[in-house]
């Protein structure tokens, strides 16, 4: 009888153990489902924007915001698609969805290696054409080197749109010379480009701003691990990138070429392409983690910022996805003020830009950080009145 009870007692504690440890696996399995869930939540950025900040534009930046959030409200339930934005200026443009993923980034040096993570947003089909800018370069209203409206006619202005910093009147024709009518739009600086997202972005109630790089390149390979979005076949880049023009060639409307998978057009060639990032040499150093969700360099100086995509003068291997094309101080030379224009790179009739929305609305710091980098002025720290 003891001998029945000792067994019994031993399979009650062994059946004791087994329950446990599948409780435990559960436990631990559960936690790394928890864990996976977080994973997945975006991490909104944490930008700090120390003692550099003028009122006026956070104002304007807070006012642009409550814009956009309204009309957040009204398309909520509406499914990430693509669409056509009408302005009231009579032009429009093309926005395709890009979903959220990641891919492998490696950068000009051997060791600079990064698992990027990216969350969703829409980009433009084309680049941004002169249809689109001209308005937002053109003003009525007189300006300061700063594009702010001249001191004697502020209080005279009502409606906060036309308060936006906006470019002075260029000296020549920035088309130099190339057709106009369905063109990109050249030769802007990035704070030129940063400050047209901001006035797109009032003038829709849709937040635009430049491309990081990582989103940039992440939509030109469009889901491709080799050199150029269509494959490794260099022999095919005429049928996807106008390059290889002589001195007398110039850039073409967009759409001419084939898309890649995801349906962007021309991403390779035709004119380069803005990003918002600062250039540094070794991205993993500066990240200092090999895993990154939605990575962005942020502007510490004036020179040099990153370019994307190579343009119709320069040859294949310069409109590699991976291949980054520094700003330079060069791109002003032939500018005759000092100090040089904050609005105008006088020497590139072959730089443009594409605008990127992001599906989460970011924080007002971040929007007044990707509308005013704090470095336009060459050689120092730009300062609003």
């Amino acid at each position: 009888m003891k001998i029945k009870t000792k067994l019994q007692l031993s399979r009650i504690s062994a059946l004791a153990t087994v329950c446990i440890f599948f409780a435990s696996c559960l436990e631990n399995e559960a936690e790394a489902e928890n864990q996976a869930a977080e994973a997945a939540v975006p991490k909104p950025r944490v930008i700090e924007l120390g003692d550099d900040v003028d009122e006026e534009q956070m104002r304007i930046t807070k006012l642009i915001r409550e814009r956009i959030l309204k009309q957040v409200e009204k398309d909520a339930g509406k499914e990430a698609e693509a669409y056509t934005e009408e302005l009231d200026t009579g032009a429009s443009f093309e926005m395709l969805p890009v979903k959220g993923g990641g891919f492998r980034w490696q950068g000009e040096q051997a060791d600079d290696v990064i698992d990027v993570t990216l969350t969703p947003f829409w980009m433009g089909k084309h680049e941004v054409t002169w249809e689109e800018y001209e308005p937002f370069m053109i003003t009525e209203l007189p300006r300061e080197k700063d594009g702010q409206v001249v001191d004697f006619m502020r209080d005279t202005i009502e409606d906060d749109g036309k308060l936006l910093a906006r470019p002075t009147p260029p000296y020549h024709p920035m088309t130099y010379g190339m057709p106009r009518e369905g063109h990109p739009a050249v030769s802007m600086t990035q704070h030129g480009a940063n400050k047209y997202c901001q006035w797109l972005s009032y003038k829709t109630g849709h937040f635009y701003r430049l491309p990081t790089e990582a989103e940039w390149e992440y939509a030109c390979r469009a889901g491709s691990e080799a050199k150029f979005s269509w494959g490794d076949d260099a022999g095919k880049a005429g049928d996807y990138a106008l390059i290889n023009g002589d001195f007398s060639s110039a850039y073409d409307m967009p759409g001419q070429k084939k898309a890649n998978a995801w349906g962007f057009h021309d991403m390779h060639g035709n004119v380069l392409e803005w990003t918002l990032d600062q250039h540094v040499e070794n991205r993993l150093k500066y990240f200092g983690k090999n895993k990154v969700q939605d990575p962005w360099v942020i502007a510490t100086k004036a020179y040099p910022h990153v370019t994307k995509g190579g343009y119709w003068k320069q040859d294949v291997e310069a409109i590699a996805c991976a291949k980054r094309h520094p700003s330079k101080p060069e791109w002003k030379a032939s500018d005759p003020q000092s100090p040089k224009s904050i609005w105008y790179h006088t020497d590139t009739p072959w730089l443009g830009m594409r605008v990127v929305r992001p599906v989460a609305i970011p924080s007002v710091e971040e929007m007044y950080r990707c509308w005013n980098s704090g470095v336009a002025e060459d050689g120092e720290m730009a300062k609003y009145r």
